[in-house]
C-alpha cells in the first residue's frame, strides 16, 4: 500500500509476523480493508510488514484465527512522539516555553518610526504615546486601537494639522503633517481698500493709509474707504493701505426646526465582553451576557496574534457595551424659535470671516407644517468690508490734479 500524510499523524508500526501460513495474515487482513503495506519475506514462516496504530486492536482476532504472532519492530507517527515526549518534561516544558516566548516577542512592539515631525513635536508625540502605554517592549493586544492613538495625539499635539498611525508587524508608524507658520506678508504696491457690499460704517480701525469715511455712514459696493494716497497734493506718497473697516451687514435665512426631537444619551454604564476568535469561531472569556443593555453604544477591538511573520487565525476581542437613553421631547414655539435663531446664526458666520459677530435676528415669517416650524429670518452682522483695490500711482495723481482744478473756480 502507498504510504500518505495520514501514517504521520495518526501513528504506525512496523511488525514482524510469524505463523504456520503468514499470507493468510495478509489475505484476511486485505478482505477486512485493514491497511497493511511494505510487505517483506524474511523466511518461510515470518514476514515484515507496516500497520496503523489505529489497526492493532483489529488484527487481534486475525492473528488468532491464522495462528500467527506478531513482534513490533519500530513505531513512528505523532501519538508516539507525544507520548515521547510527556515522558520527558524537561523538553516538553522547553518547547513550550520556547513557543510561548516566540509568541510574545512576535506580539511585541519593537519599533515606534514618526515621520513628518521636527524633533521638539517627535519628542512630544513620544512621551505622549509612552502615556498610553505604546513604547517599545509592550504587548500589542493590550494597546488601544489605532484610530484611538489617532484621536489621543491630535488632542495632545497643538502643532499638528493630521496625525495618522499604522502598524506593520511589530513596528508602528507615526506620519504627522505640521501646522505651518503663516508666511511673511509680501511686500505689495500701493492700493486703497474698497467696500465689499452695501454695508453701514461701525468701526474703522487703519494702520497705514487714510479713512475716508466716517461711522455711521452708509457706503455701497466699490465705495473708497480707506485711501493709499497719503501727504499732500502736490507731492503725494502711495502706500498699501492696511486696516480693517467694520460694517453693519444684513442677510436673509430659512431654517427648519423639527417641533418633536430624539435625544440620546450616555447614561455612563459599561458592561465589557473579553473573547477569542479561532477560525471565526467566539470563546468567550469574560462577560457571558447577550445583550446587557436594551439600548446600547458598541465598539469593538479586535487584535490578532502573529507569530513570527504569520498571522495566526486566533484573535483577540474586546467589546464594550456603553448604555444609552433615548429621550423623546417636544419643543414649545419658544424653545424652536432660539433653536432655529442659533442653527441660522451658526451656519452663516461658518461662511464669513473669523471676525464677523451677529448684532440682531428678526423674524420675517414663520409657519407650522409638517411637524416642523419653518422661519424666514433678517439677520444683522458686523463683518469686515474691506476689499484690496491697486493704485496706479499716475492716473491717481492725474485724477487728484483734475480735481484740484474743479475746486480752484469754487475758491
Amino acid at each position: 500500500m502507498k504510504k500518505n500524510w495520514n501514517e504521520m499523524l495518526f501513528g504506525h508500526v512496523r511488525v514482524t509476523v510469524r505463523g504456520r501460513i503468514p499470507e493468510a495474515f495478509i489475505n484476511r487482513c486485505v478482505k477486512e480493508s485493514i491497511a497493511i503495506w511494505d510487505i517483506e519475506r524474511v523466511g518461510d514462516r515470518e514476514i515484515v510488514c507496516s500497520l496503523m496504530l489505529k489497526d492493532i486492536r483489529r488484527i487481534k482476532p486475525i492473528l488468532k484465527a491464522t495462528d500467527c504472532r506478531i513482534h513490533f519492530e519500530g513505531r513512528s507517527g505523532l501519538p508516539f512522539l507525544i507520548r515521547r515526549l510527556l515522558s520527558r518534561t524537561g523538553i516538553l516544558i522547553g518547547i513550550l516555553f520556547a513557543f510561548a516566548l516566540i509568541f510574545i516577542l512576535s506580539n511585541m512592539v519593537w519599533r515606534i518610526d514618526v515621520s513628518g515631525a521636527d524633533p521638539v513635536v517627535e519628542k512630544q508625540i513620544r512621551s505622549a504615546l509612552k502615556k498610553m502605554n505604546v513604547h517599545v517592549g509592550s504587548l500589542t493586544f493590550f494597546l488601544p486601537s489605532l484610530e484611538t492613538i489617532e484621536d489621543e495625539l491630535l488632542g495632545q499635539i497643538k502643532k499638528a494639522t493630521w496625525i495618522g498611525v499604522s502598524k506593520d508587524g511589530t513596528t508602528y508608524h507615526v506620519d504627522i503633517v505640521q501646522k505651518e507658520l503663516p508666511p511673511r506678508e509680501k511686500e505689495t504696491g500701493p492700493r486703497d481698500l474698497i467696500a465689499t457690499k452695501e454695508a453701514k460704517i461701525r468701526r474703522i480701525f487703519v494702520e497705514k493709509g487714510v479713512a475716508v469715511v466716517e461711522p455711521d455712514q452708509v457706503v455701497e459696493p466699490g465705495q473708497l474707504l480707506v485711501s493709499g494716497s497719503i501727504g499732500n497734493e502736490d507731492n503725494p506718497k502711495f502706500v498699501a493701505a492696511k486696516g480693517k473697516v467694520m460694517g453693519e451687514t444684513w442677510y436673509r435665512s430659512d431654517v427648519s426646526v423639527p417641533l418633536k426631537t430624539a435625544y440620546t444619551t450616555m447614561t455612563g454604564d459599561i458592561y465589557r465582553k473579553h473573547q477569542l476568535k479561532v477560525f471565526g469561531w467566539s470563546l468567550p472569556i469574560w462577560g457571558f451576557k447577550s445583550h446587557p443593555y436594551k439600548e446600547a453604544h458598541v465598539d469593538r477591538e479586535i487584535k490578532p496574534f502573529h507569530f513570527l511573520f504569520w498571522d495566526l487565525p486566533v484573535s483577540y476581542e474586546r467589546i464594550t457595551y456603553r448604555k444609552t437613553d433615548t429621550t423623546h421631547r417636544q419643543l414649545t414655539m419658544d424653545e424652536a424659535l432660539a433653536i432655529g435663531k442659533e442653527t441660522a446664526a451658526n451656519q452663516l458666520l461658518q461662511k464669513l470671516s473669523e471676525d464677523a459677530r451677529v448684532l440682531a435676528i428678526d423674524i420675517r415669517k414663520r409657519f407650522v407644517e409638517n411637524g416642523e416650524l419653518h422661519l424666514n429670518l433678517l439677520m444683522t452682522v458686523e463683518e469686515d468690508i474691506t476689499k484690496p483695490r491697486v493704485i496706479i500711482p499716475s492716473e491717481r495723481i492725474k485724477h487728484i490734479r483734475k480735481e484740484k482744478e474743479k475746486k480752484a473756480p469754487a475758491s
